[in-house]
């Protein structure tokens, strides 16, 4: 008992399923196969499947097997048989032919049909132009049921791929090279297939892979030579999306970055580059710093402190101009103590101190005095009126009243003036600020600005007070353009100083083939995900490893094939008398599974059997091999030779023969031979194992190669052969006379004349002479030497007249003395004459011998 399943739990677990069916199903489909190759890739991915397999000791047998005919072949060497060719219903056939007759053209075929170890080419018939398509049926027989198999020119029959087949190219196997045995114990045979399943599945992850076709793209030679370029050449299945992410994220910032070198290598005068950058960054920041000024000068605090301002100079304003009313209430004139009467008066007494009146205490009311507006001498009256005024100017109230105007004014004075649109799109200008949404930000905050200061006019309240404005997010990026030209400066100025247009170079080309990635992501997350695919079917190839199921199969097969097939073949050297031939058959190597074998010379130091042995010694041994090959299966299968005793002397050659008649007893034995030799020689030792043989002759005809045909008359049975020229040729050539076919008439009866004459000779051999000597056989019957005193002159002297007259149509003869034709009736009687002789002659009893 062969307890596999401990060794097989550590395979790989596709691997015992594969085990599993084939111990279910006996064989492994090609839908196994795929569902194997998918299941071998989802466990190299990680997922796993439960699975036990055991495995038995034995299995069943195969049945037996009967090839039954050949028919309707085409387009097979220069084989085109009008009729199949039938193997009998006996166990050992022969089939003979003359060379050139189609014999090798039905070997090769089979081969090709039953899957031979060396089928070679299988030619057309070159002699015909044109294409013919290739086809043949094979009619067998499988444990007695009539079975067909249309063969079209390729592929092996399965029902049929146990027939072996013996012929020349034979000679090569364990002679000239390593082979494998063809039969396998049970146990082997499932890791045979298993390593055939393994060879399959690793052909299907090739194809598999070949369907993941890269569609890379070649980046631009210059950017190669960058880091991510290198990075790019190198990615793999362990590339991460992190580390795509890393190399091929090309954002604005990078954009920004490799339009500035762009810059810096096309500017001839970076001294100057610099301070053109500085400037705008000058502007920026004061732009920047003024805006931040007026949201400071715009404040909700600084708002509050004007409109309180505002307020208390109303207020001031009102109390004053209430005293003012109070005071003035009796003047001419309307308007006294109002704003504009103020002004009039303070610029009175301007121009009083400064130039009329320059010593003189305002207002001067001395005597003599005029008035600074119109120049006359003041009355008394006018003095007391200006003395009031300027009483009413110095008060208490309208001193309050202009000290609330001076702080509004001074309240009012810390919101500054705007640029004119004009003068800030100027400014915009001069820092170097996009014309793009920055710019209209800019604009429109300051247009923001300016409604404030436009509401807050208006305004009396703090309630009143509009939501403060916020700090812009254009400051922001005004900032960030403030930094960039200032570092974007002092690479300038770097670059004028130093020479290192080369590194900003590499810098471009890094940053380009950073952009070219960022372009080509979609094709790079695609390659990634191809090459772990690829790595998965690697992984799930890596399973299919013959090796372990070799080594296992080589474990076992040393103890199950090696010894048993070695005794085989020295107990076949034996059977085949060629014990004497110092060869050895041993085993050379496990490969993939198969054990191989080899013979070698024993003893020697030459191994090269081919040429040390003769070509009979060679031919002999292979023969062995063979036979020890075969005989080790447990089938019934047939064996088939093609001219087996080709070059074997005639020792060997009837040793072959009793070997061949002895497999017979088990197996059909089909033997394609052109030798007389060999049909006789079988004839003689079947009769010794009372075994029937089978003889089918093939020929060549007008129409091609292969044609059934009679046996031969010296091999063919006489008395069989004798009634077929009197009850068929003879009426066939009496009936072509009678019609007038002179011609075809005397053809056919030469034909029966000539085949007559052998019939005759054969009948001196075997009936005349009771078979003691015979053509193509060794041995001298001596036992048959007391049936010939039977023997009269009267025997002799029919069967000599018969030679004597029908010799001529056997023989040539001289075309000036043709030898004449009997009459029809002549030859008939003739005929007769010998078939009634024989009859009587078998039945005929020997005397008895006297006794001395």
């Amino acid at each position: 008992m062969v307890d596999l399943s401990k060794w097989f739990s550590e395979r790989p677990q596709w691997l015992q399923i594969a085990a599993t069916r084939l111990l279910q199903q006996s064989e492994l489909t090609d839908k196994d196969i795929s569902e194997l190759t998918a299941l071998c890739q989802q466990e190299a991915e990680g997922k796993f499947f439960k699975t036990t397999c055991s495995f038995p000791s034995s299995q069943g047998t195969a049945g037996t097997l009967r090839l039954c005919s050949i028919s309707d072949v085409e387009g097979v060497n220069a084989l085109a048989p009008k009729k199949p060719l039938e193997f009998g219903k006996g166990n050992i056939t022969i089939v003979y032919g003359n060379n050139g007759s189609g014999k090798s053209g039905y070997v090769r075929l089979l081969k090709h049909v039953c899957g031979a170890r060396d089928t070679g080419t299988l030619h057309r018939n070159v002699y015909k132009p044109g294409y013919v398509v290739q086809k043949a049926c094979i009619s067998f027989e499988q444990d007695g049921i009539p079975k067909s198999h249309t063969w079209l020119g390729q592929g092996i029959c399965d029902d049929l791929n146990s027939v072996d087949i013996f012929d020349t190219s034979f000679g090569k196997v364990f002679v000239s090279s390593e082979d494998e045995v063809s039969y396998e114990p049970p146990v082997l045979s499932v890791f045979s297939t298993l390593i055939l399943a393994c060879e399959k599945v690793a052909s299907a992850l090739d194809a598999d892979t070949n369907r993941y076709q890269s569609k890379k793209p070649n980046i631009p030679a210059d950017k190669k030579v960058t880091p991510e370029g290198i990075w790019y050449e190198a990615i793999s299945a362990k590339t991460s999306t992190q580390d795509i992410d890393k190399h091929c994220v090309f954002s604005s910032t990078d954009e920004t970055e490799l339009q500035t070198l762009q810059q810096r290598l096309a500017e001839q005068a970076p001294a100057e580059k610099a301070k053109q950058l500085r400037k705008q960054k000058h502007h920026i920041d004061n732009l920047v710093q003024d805006t931040q000024k007026y949201l400071e000068q715009l404040s909700d605090e600084n708002c509050r402190r004007i409109i309180t301002a505002k307020k208390n100079l109303i207020r001031k304003k009102k109390a004053a101009d209430m005293v003012a009313e109070k005071v003035f209430s009796g003047s001419e004139l309307e308007g006294i103590g109002s704003d504009v009467w103020k002004e009039l008066w303070e610029a009175s007494r301007k121009y009083s101190v400064s130039a009329a009146y320059k010593e003189v205490k305002y207002p001067n009311v001395s005597d003599g005095s005029r008035c600074v507006l119109c120049h006359q001498i003041l009355t008394q009256e006018a003095k007391e009126r200006l003395i009031s005024f300027e009483n009413f100017v110095k008060g208490e109230t309208q001193k309050a009243a202009t000290d609330a105007v001076n702080e509004f004014e001074i309240a009012s004075k810390t919101i500054e003036a705007l640029p004119t649109s004009e003068t800030l799109n100027t400014r915009i200008d001069a820092a170097g600020i996009p014309q793009d949404g920055v710019s209209s930000q800019v604009t429109d905050f300051f247009a923001q600005l300016q409604a404030r200061i436009d509401q807050l006019h208006g305004i009396d309240s703090e309630e009143d007070i509009p939501d403060p404005l916020l700090s812009p997010k254009w400051i922001e990026e005004a900032n960030v353009h403030s930094k960039s030209f200032g570092e974007l400066a002092a690479r300038y100025d770097e670059d004028a100083k130093n020479d290192n247009r080369e590194e900003v170079k590499k810098k471009l080309n890094s940053l380009l083939a950073k952009k070219w990635l960022s372009e080509h992501r979609s094709a790079i997350d695609e390659e990634v995900t191809r090459l772990k695919r690829l790595n998965q079917i690697q992984e799930a190839k890596k399973s299919t490893n013959t090796k372990a199921l070799s080594q296992k199969k080589g474990e076992l097969a040393e103890a199950l094939i090696t010894d048993a097939f070695v005794q085989r073949f020295n107990a076949e050297l034996k059977a085949l008398r060629a014990s004497q031939v110092k060869v050895e058959l041993v085993k050379s190597k496990v490969s993939k599974g198969r054990v191989l074998h080899k013979l070698q010379l024993r003893g020697a130091s030459q191994n090269d059997l081919a040429d040390v042995l003769s070509e009979g010694e060679n031919r002999i041994v292979s023969i062995a091999a063979f036979l020890a090959d075969v005989t080790g299966k447990s089938n019934h299968a047939p064996f088939v030779f093609d001219d087996p005793i080709s070059s074997l002397d005639q020792s060997y050659e009837e040793a072959v023969v009793q070997r061949l008649i002895e497999l017979s007893q088990d197996k059909q034995v089909i033997v394609f031979t052109h030798r007389l030799s060999l049909l006789g020689t079988v004839r003689l030792f079947a009769e010794k194992k009372s075994i029937k043989i089978d003889v089918v002759s093939v020929r060549s005809a007008d129409w091609g190669a292969g044609e059934p045909a009679p046996i031969p008359l010296s091999q063919s049975d006489i008395k069989a052969a004798l009634n077929t020229l009197i009850n068929q040729r003879y009426l066939d050539a009496k009936k072509a006379n009678e019609n007038g076919e002179f011609e075809h008439a005397e053809i056919l009866q030469k034909s029966i004349c000539s085949d007559f004459r052998t019939l005759v000779e054969r009948s001196i051999e075997n009936d005349l002479l009771c078979g003691v000597v015979q053509r193509f056989q060794r041995p001298v019957c001596t036992l048959k030497l007391k049936d010939l005193t039977k023997l009269k002159d009267t025997d002799c002297n029919l069967l000599d007249s018969l030679m004597t007259k029908y010799s001529g149509f056997e023989h040539s003869q001289p075309t000036e003395s043709p030898v004449e034709l009997p009459k029809p009736d002549e030859l008939l009687t003739d005929m007769t004459a010998l078939k009634n002789w024989r009859e009587e002659y078998l039945k005929r009893s020997a005397p008895a011998l006297l006794n001395k």
